[in-house]
């Protein structure tokens, strides 16, 4: 066996979570939904010692990810993990998030899972923790265009692991309420999308008026893109794209290393997932 394919970052703030989601690229896979599971083991309590306790050899957040990519591959036999691990310092990457995880048997195949540090079960579920693990689940959702709620199983909306029925398992804990969840990611969306959203780009990057081009969506056939109100991968979706759709170019900006268009609506696609036609 193996260790399996991971990523292994680590991200102290949303902003730089957010970053990092606007640049995958999907291929023919693309999650659907999110699903929230708890690490159960190690607790918070056990997680603390990790870096912040008397270790001789303290654990920091991407050296257990690394840890966990050997655990999976070489000890469960797993060809992916869960995608996200949450914690009260970072929001990390584990497997591939642009593959298929394993993470939930009747939830793998259609969306991202995330692991949020703590025993939910016998822990108490803080208003802090609670918070923190919504603004990285807001983020993920931003990221797809996608609202934690309207649920349906196995198709829309937040999902707890509990509540697969090939699972006894109540995570992610008794103590977590999926409905204050919800709520929780909601609000956070609410202010990364508005106040926050354009704390590394206020005012918003100079567009260059360009002459009118027709652009091409260039994604996979099960893929869509998102059209956002600015440009940044943090500016609300207003609408998707799907292959083969059209686009009049009007302007061009950059964010960061990210190049964006500026099309027709007064609206911006990433430059990257457009094939200019003309």
């Amino acid at each position: 066996m193996a260790p399996i394919p991971y990523v292994g970052k680590c991200f102290p703030t949303a902003a730089l979570f957010l970053d990092y989601l606007d640049g995958i690229k999907f291929g023919a896979w693309r999650p659907r939904f999110v699903t929230m599971h708890h690490t159960g083991g190690p607790s918070l309590a056990t997680w603390k010692t990790y870096a912040h306790g008397t270790r001789k050899v303290p654990i920091t957040d991407a050296a257990w990810m690394k840890n966990l990519s050997s655990y999976y591959g070489n000890e469960m036999g797993w060809s992916a993990g869960p995608h996200f691990f949450f914690t009260p310092d970072n929001f990390c990457v584990l497997s591939l998030p642009e593959k298929r995880g394993v993470h939930a048997v009747s939830f793998n195949a259609n969306s991202w899972g995330v692991e949020c540090v703590g025993n939910f079960d016998s822990e108490a579920f803080t208003p802090d923790l609670a918070d923190r693990y919504a603004e990285g689940m807001a983020c993920l959702h931003l990221s797809l265009g996608i609202s934690p709620d309207g649920y349906a199983f196995k198709t829309s909306g937040l999902h707890f692991h509990r509540d697969d029925p090939k699972t006894t398992k109540t995570c992610p804990g008794r103590k977590v309420d999926k409905l204050k969840m919800v709520d929780l990611i909601r609000q956070a969306m609410a202010r990364l999308s508005d106040s926050g959203a354009h704390e590394d780009d206020d005012p918003p990057p100079a567009v260059t008026p360009k002459p009118g081009r027709i652009g091409i969506v260039n994604v996979s056939v099960d893929d869509f893109l998102n059209v956002r109100d600015e440009p940044s991968g943090k500016s609300p979706v207003t609408r998707v794209l799907h292959k083969g759709d059209t686009v009049m170019i009007i302007g061009d900006t950059r964010n960061g290393d990210t190049l964006w268009f500026k099309i027709a609506g007064d609206d911006y696609v990433a430059a990257r997932f457009i094939q200019v036609a003309s």
